[in-house]
């Protein structure tokens, strides 16, 4: 959103909904969006760690569920360096990539 410059009256309420109509973004709807989404993915890695607890005391290889996890990170990570050129992220996506790999070698190591 642009901002206000000192001598420039201010946008009225209707210009700014009908800027936000033009552009089809509702800040609001991204918002819920994005809390539903960590919400998700924070339900997600609980589950992962339940599934993978119970595989080690079962005494079963857990890699499968952990590759899924490091995916998931792996790919996010990718997609906002790819938007933000953040290197952290590009570094992140390389990490949690090996992870991944790593992961689904040994349960495929384990398991065939």
């Amino acid at each position: 959103m642009s901002e206000i410059k000192k001598g420039e009256p201010a946008m009225e309420r209707d210009e700014i909904l009908e800027k936000y109509r033009r552009e089809g973004v509702d800040e609001g709807r991204e918002e819920a969006n994005r809390r539903g989404d960590d919400a998700g993915f924070y339900a997600m890695c609980v589950l992962a760690l339940l599934l993978m607890l119970y595989q080690a005391f079962a005494g079963q290889v857990f890699g499968d569920v952990a590759a899924v996890l490091f995916v998931f990170s792996s790919v996010g990570s990718f997609a906002r360096y790819r938007t933000d050129r953040d290197r952290f992220f590009l570094g992140m996506g390389i990490f949690t990539g090996v992870l991944c790999l790593g992961c689904l070698g040994w349960y495929l190591w384990h398991t065939l």
